[in-house]
């Protein structure tokens, strides 16, 4: 018995399987299975701007074949753009309002407190004044303090 060395840089040999052709391939026709795949790949690829709407009812826009429309789906990405700023303006206004309220809120309360000090103000300098000072200290007569009935005088020093 003789061995057989493997050699490793050798391939195995495999043989190779030649393709069936129909009797239409040979012809050059492709079959009615072919021509379909090839319009439909066609029709998927092309740029042409043939608009595929179609008749718009009632019944298209509910069952969404409006939406799987040429026209819409190459403005996806408008119609996400216009809806994320009509969201933002939406969000925006809403905002503005809510401060606008706040500032007048704020601006009633403003006017309100400096009427409230202006008539403490008032107030206060009315009873500082000396004759309400006096008034105050006969009503409770505890205090030592009355007018002066003298004048007063200098006191001259001599240096």
């Amino acid at each position: 018995m003789k061995k057989k060395t493997i050699i490793e840089d050798e391939e195995p040999i495999v043989p190779k399987e030649e393709p069936v052709e129909t009797q239409a391939e040979s012809d050059g026709e492709p079959t009615a299975e072919e021509k379909e795949l090839s319009d439909a790949v066609e029709r998927y690829v092309s740029d042409e701007d043939e608009d595929d709407l179609g008749e718009i009812s009632f019944k298209s826009i509910l069952g969404g074949d409006l939406l799987q429309s040429r026209f819409f789906r190459r403005q996806v990405m408008f119609i996400v753009f216009v809806a994320v700023l009509l969201l933002v303006y939406t969000g925006n206004r809403y905002s503005s309002q809510q401060d606008i309220i706040t500032i007048d809120s704020l601006k009633v309360r403003l006017q309100q407190e400096r009427y409230n000090v202006l008539t403490q103000s008032s107030e206060l300098l009315n009873l500082s004044r000396q004759s309400n000072i006096e008034q105050q200290l006969r009503l409770f007569g505890d205090s030592a303090l009355a007018n002066p009935t003298t004048p007063p005088y200098e006191i001259e020093v001599k240096k």
